[in-house]
């Protein structure tokens, strides 16, 4: 009586493995890639109506520097979210909330939150002052 596995039945068995590996792995990284975008688009979400906060609450709200700096000294965020910058446009009397990083592929993240727009490359999002 022979014992272990023939090398038809280990090909066999490997193939197998192989099948449910090519299925697996891009939809596992699919899922990843949305994971990011929600966090992204999340993160806007929260910039964008602490920014509006900051404008109803703040007398002379700051128009240069470190923005997001100030909105966690001033305790409006607990944490700077990584990539993103607010800068202020006085032509256009708005802040900009500005993704920067290219972690994450921008038609995944358009969608998700409406006032995300896509300008000069990045992701974007204009608060108008009044």
């Amino acid at each position: 009586m022979r014992k272990g596995f023939t090398l038809i039945e280990l090909l066999i068995v490997m193939s197998i493995i192989g099948a449910l590996l090519a299925v697996a792995v891009p939809s596992g990284l699919n899922a990843v890639a949305q994971a990011k975008a929600v966090n992204v688009a999340s993160n806007f979400r929260t910039l964008h109506q602490v920014v509006m906060q900051m404008l109803m609450l703040e007398q002379n709200p700051p128009t240069s520097g470190d923005i997001l700096q100030y909105l966690l000294e001033k305790g409006y965020i607990s944490t700077k979210p990584a990539g993103f910058t607010i800068t202020y446009s006085g032509s256009d009397r708005a802040y900009l909330i500005t993704y920067q990083s290219q972690d994450v592929s921008p038609s995944k993240v358009l969608g998700l939150y409406g006032p995300i727009k896509l300008e000069g490359g990045y992701l974007v999002v204009r608060v108008v002052t009044q």
